[in-house]
């Protein structure tokens, strides 16, 4: 299957998704930082987006950079981020910025692949990856209540032999 794959991390161990990317034919851009993948975006069409969300030598935020590849991308690319920051926070973060799919890693190389194979096949219909985390129950305007009840004074009963 042929596509283009813009491979956004700094961090080691990305090697393993690349190799893996480039055994099934596809070609791979692999930039450290943000800064560098925004002129290859002003020359380049990928397919699939994959960033991480947090990078370490660069000024400009996942969520930011996110939005502004969403900005400079067809309507169908899909933006997969594949990142070791998996808060609740950090996937509505993500989600709300652009991003398509969001994976934790050490995620299976194989899995990654699968996931940007989806990808190609859906933007052939001119479509993008579902969003692949349910929305957290607990939303934002209940966690306070909860916390509350966690912390009363409420004691479990004893319990007598």
């Amino acid at each position: 299957m042929d596509g283009t794959v813009l491979f956004v991390s700094g961090r080691d161990g990305c090697d393993s998704y690349i190799e893996v990317l480039r055994d099934r034919q596809l070609t791979v851009m692999h930039v450290t930082r943000p800064e560098d993948a925004l002129p290859v975006l002003a020359t380049h069409a990928p397919n699939v987006v994959v960033t991480d969300l947090v990078f370490a030598d660069s000024a400009v935020s996942g969520t930011s950079f996110i939005r502004q590849v969403r900005s400079h991308v067809d309507y169908a690319t899909s933006i997969v981020v594949l990142s070791r920051y998996v808060r609740a926070s950090d996937r509505e973060d993500a989600r709300a910025a652009g991003a398509d799919l969001f994976l934790m890693k050490p995620a299976v190389p194989t899995a990654l692949l699968f996931e940007v194979q989806r990808a190609l096949i859906l933007q052939r219909g001119g479509r993008r990856l579902p969003w692949n985390w349910r929305h957290d129950p607990l939303s934002a305007s209940l966690r306070p209540a909860v916390e509350r009840r966690r912390n009363s004074s409420f004691t479990e009963p004893s319990s007598s032999s």
